[in-house]
């Protein structure tokens, strides 16, 4: 049990540092869309992973608590993993290494293989909904399995075979194993009568329980680093068969990860919630929030298919009276700029009502939900503009100098969700609308 305990110990020093980057979480305000989880899309989600590094071993046969001072064991270990949404991932582990452990005047050696299967859930996914600053991901894993090993036990002053009678009967307090005559040497995987002969494997259930972190070096590979302690069910990989504690080794492995799939999507575990997404859904599950969506979804039809004047407003100056005559409105998804099919439309009848009149000139106004900074909502509704004034002149060969804009960010709510939360519609705030100037 001290084992297990200095181990988490470890694992703790190891990721305290974490901390800070998770205080510097990414603004998600400013995410990509292949940065925001749908679950109606198709992700990567297989990968592989190689890794590499010591296994220490906690054993009744050893003279160290926590980290041996010679005789190092090294190990390769290979994944294969299954990521399930963003959190969750399965995979199955093959780790192998040579044993080693000594005491007093005799020591263990062999050699073991394992193969488990893990539940890994990603912390930052769970408590941060997606990765550090789009870069690290940390990870608990828990699993079961089965260890393959075989070992034998040797004096270290003469390098001979140790039997039970030498350990067990010579002893105090050390009872001979059930089943075993005084002459047989300690081996398990080798035959007792001679040690030199191997035998059949002895298998042992096996427990994993770690940490780890990735690194993303980009769509395809990631570098990292997995601690897992590994508990075995019964007290018999060092062949001393009746210690007090069952034993368990450390794996320390430094890894690099392959994602399969295509090189222009992303892995699911690099993905961010997507809170607009999940509100909209929600949403339809509120029949009075489905009628006002209805209703959105209507309004933006006849604006689409209609080009009357569908409102007049008078704004005076000490100068010049304008009149701005509303042409249409193009709506837009959370921290969006994207131009979606249904803005196509309306952008079309806005381009044939500019063409029959080459005079006239419009105002192209921006505008914001609430959520987000003043400064930021400012600039993302300038963005908006741009775009709907890009598709106009590109698409349409209308002159740029037909065109003004004006970002008005949040400082104008159509319908203001704070004040009629939990009502209100976010979506009718992200929007541009698109005015005739008229000078008098």
């Amino acid at each position: 049990m001290k084992h297990i305990l200095l181990a988490l110990i470890i694992i703790i020093v190891l990721f305290e540092g974490i901390g800070e980057l998770v205080a510097q979480q990414i603004d998600f305000y400013n995410l990509e869309e292949e940065q925001l989880y749908n679950p109606d899309k198709k992700y990567n989600t297989w990968s592989v992973t190689a890794g590499f590094g010591p296994v220490v071993y906690y054993t009744d046969v050893n003279d160290y608590a926590l980290f041996p001072s010679s005789h190092w064991r090294f190990g390769p270990s290979f994944l294969v993993s299954k990521q399930f949404g963003r959190p969750w991932s399965v995979d199955a582990q093959f780790l192998t290494a040579d044993l080693y452990g000594e005491k007093n005047t005799r020591y263990f050696s062999g050699n073991f293989y394992d193969l488990s299967l893990n539940l890994n859930v990603s912390i930052n996914q769970l408590v941060l909904f997606g990765p550090i600053r789009d870069r690290l991901n940390i990870y608990g894993k828990i699993g079961l399995g089965v260890n393959y090993f075989r070992a034998r036990q040797r004096s270290l002053s003469t390098g001979n075979w140790i039997t039970v009678g030498e350990v067990h009967s010579g002893t105090p307090g050390y009872p001979r194993p059930y089943g075993w005559a005084e002459t047989d040497y300690l081996a398990i995987g080798y035959d007792r009568q001679n040690p030199e002969e191997i035998t059949d494997r002895r298998s042992e259930v096996v427990v994993p329980i770690g940490l780890g972190i990735d690194y993303r070096l980009n769509k395809s590979f990631d570098v990292g680093f997995e601690l897992t302690l590994r508990n075995l069910t019964q007290d018999n990989l060092d062949v001393n068969l009746t210690g007090a504690d069952n034993d368990s080794y450390m794996a320390a492995l430094f890894t690099l990860t392959y994602k399969i799939g295509k090189k222009n999507k992303r892995h699911s575990l690099w993905t961010y919630k997507d809170f607009n997404l999940a509100y909209e859904r929600e949403r339809q599950k509120q029949p009075f929030g489905r009628e006002l969506d209805s209703l959105r979804q209507r309004l933006d039809y006849l604006a689409a298919n209609d080009s009357s004047v569908t409102d007049t407003t008078l704004i005076y100056n000490e100068i010049v009276e304008q009149r701005y005559v509303l042409v249409a409105s193009v709506f837009f998804g959370f921290d969006k700029t994207e131009i979606t099919s249904e803005a196509h439309r309306t952008i079309a009848i806005v381009a044939q009502f500019m063409k029959e009149d080459e005079s006239r000139k419009v105002i192209v106004q921006g505008y914001c939900d609430e959520r987000g900074s003043d400064d930021y909502n400012v600039k993302l509704s300038q963005r908006r503009c741009d775009a709907v004034v890009d598709v106009l002149v590109k698409d349409y060969g209308i002159d740029r100098s037909r065109f003004e804009t004006e970002p008005v960010g949040e400082n104008e709510l159509l319908s203001n969700t704070k004040e009629l939360a939990p009502n209100g519609v976010h979506m009718v705030n992200r929007r541009v609308d698109i005015f005739q100037k008229i000078e008098e």
